[in-house]
């Protein structure tokens, strides 16, 4: 079942409403496609994704949006707490950062949207596996009832750490916080909302 309304051509992401945004993307990054599917029976998804991958076509960066709106048939509304503000060119998102083992995070939960970006990228040709951290920013509508997420992800081999090294524990926890700075910067000079 496909809708998409948005669309990704010439590093450039269109979308007219819940928001209407422009945003430019880094040329580094390859625009890999959209999918879109309605996500545990309760709300619509459209994904757009753009790549840095290596010569095997290992993801090692990537920029994931996502339009998601709860269907009619329910009344939920989107909440986050733990999360900071953030002001990006006017727009108001929350946001925050985790590290993360993709082959953990697709076997706990099967049927999620990151499952879906998975699939989704190895339909196309691409493998994202390994760990990763990721920079998450939402933006929600009025009602709570729409959002976009903006994820940028890249492998944790960049930073020179293991998952493990930064864990809660780790060797290297304490810099987790130097480390998310660091992340913030390059996820946020991937993009600009225009």
């Amino acid at each position: 079942m496909a809708f998409i309304q948005r669309t990704g051509e010439n590093t450039i992401l269109r979308s007219e409403k819940l928001p209407a945004i422009a945003i430019q993307i880094d040329p580094e990054f390859r625009y890999a496609g959209s999918t879109s599917f309605i996500l545990y029976e309760i709300a619509r998804v459209e994904q757009h994704h753009f790549a840095v991958a290596d010569a095997e076509r290992r993801v090692i960066r990537q920029l994931w949006f996502q339009f998601e709106g709860y269907l009619e048939n329910n009344s939920r509304t989107y909440k986050y707490s733990g999360m900071d503000a953030l002001s990006l060119n006017s727009f108001d998102f929350l946001h925050d950062a985790h590290p993360m083992n993709v082959e953990e995070a697709y076997e706990e939960r099967p049927a999620s949207d990151f499952a879906h970006v998975v699939d989704f990228l190895s339909e196309k040709g691409f493998r994202l596996t390994g760990d990763f951290v990721f920079h998450r920013m939402v933006w929600l509508d009025a009602d709570l009832r729409n959002e976009l997420m903006i994820i940028y992800l890249e492998s944790l081999n960049l930073t020179g750490y293991r998952l493990s090294d930064i864990a809660e524990g780790g060797p290297a926890a304490a810099e987790w916080s130097a480390l998310f700075q660091a992340l913030q910067e390059r996820s946020r000079s991937s993009f600009k909302i225009l």
